[in-house]
Parts: structure tokens; sequence; C-alpha cells
């Protein structure tokens, strides 16, 4: 059960991470189009539904973690960032984005008014990039935490409780262990 655990874990970390670094890292800065080459208002309205989809499934990833995370990494700290993640993607999805995109709606990107409106709008994006921002750490926290809870480990059996290991022939006949050389 704990190498499925696992391995739902993986995939749910690699889904939310994933969706969110696309919606992070490719969707916001293609709203930023070039002047010349994409109409901005008509930019905004094709990556809206790209947009919520990369975020809608970073939130079932993140729904996922919260299910495994207590199996798979055995630590409160991990459900709770899980938790975190939830809460970020799932404000994120379910308030923060339909209003910047309908507030975006209401703004002509091009003759950039309304200017109330326009602020406002603004004011959303960077609240919604924020919150995507504060999501992709808590998931990046996941990935660290699970690296550092399934890092190989050096010590195992006899070692780790403290007690040296036995020479080997050829290095007790070297006389090149230190345990060899004390007996």
């Amino acid at each position: 059960m704990q190498r499925a655990a696992a391995s739902i874990g993986i995939a749910a970390l690699a889904a939310a991470f994933g969706a969110l670094a696309v919606a992070q890292l490719v969707v916001l800065p293609g709203l930023q189009a070039q002047p010349g080459l994409v109409d901005p208002n008509l930019l905004t309205r094709l990556v809206a539904p790209v947009h919520l989809r990369c975020v809608e499934i970073a939130l079932v990833g993140s729904i996922v973690l919260v299910g495994v995370a207590p199996r798979w990494l055995g630590s409160r700290l991990a459900t709770t960032l899980a938790l975190l993640a939830v809460t970020g993607t799932g404000l994120l999805r379910m308030v923060t984005l339909p209003a910047v995109y309908e507030a975006w709606a209401r703004v002509d990107r091009v003759a950039l008014a309304p200017r109330d409106r326009l602020v406002h709008a603004e004011t959303l994006a960077h609240q919604a990039e924020w919150i995507g921002i504060g999501s992709m750490a808590m998931v990046l926290m996941l990935i660290v935490l699970a690296g550092l809870r399934w890092r190989p480990r050096a010590a195992t059996g006899d070692r780790a409780r403290g007690s040296s290991p036995e020479p080997t022939t050829e290095s007790a006949a070297n006389g090149s262990d230190a345990v060899a050389k004390a007996a």
C-alpha cells in the first residue's frame, strides 16, 4: 500500500506542479502579448480557458495529495502543506480567476479605457498571480519534503544503532580497519 500511495503522490505532485508552472510561466506571460502580433482583448479571451484548466488540474492534484500525503509521507507537515495547496488553488480557481477574467472583459485593453475598471482588473490580476505563486511554493515544499523523506539513508542495520561494522577479510589482513587494529 505504501508503494501505491507513493506512486499516486508522485503523479499528483507532478500534475499539480506542472499545471501551476504552465499557468504561471506560460499562460500569464502570454497575456503580455506583443502589440503588433495579437489583439490584447482577443488574447485575454483565448488564454482564459487554458488558464482555468491548468488551475483545475493543479486543484485536482492538490486534493489527491491531501488524501495520500499522510500515508505516503507520514508527516503532519505534508498534510498541512497539501491543505494549503488545496486552499490556494481552490481560491485561485473558484474565486480569483473568474473575477479577473470578468474584470478584463469589461476593459478595452487596446484603448486602456475605462481607467477605473482597468486599475481594478490589474489589481485582481496581481492578486491572482501572487496566489498562484503561493500555491506553487506549497507544492514545491511538498516536493522537497518528499525528496527528504525518500532519500537513500547511509546508515542501515547495526550502523544506525551505533555499533561498528564487522571488518572484511581483506581489511583485516591488511590491518587497515580500525576495528581490526583494536582487536
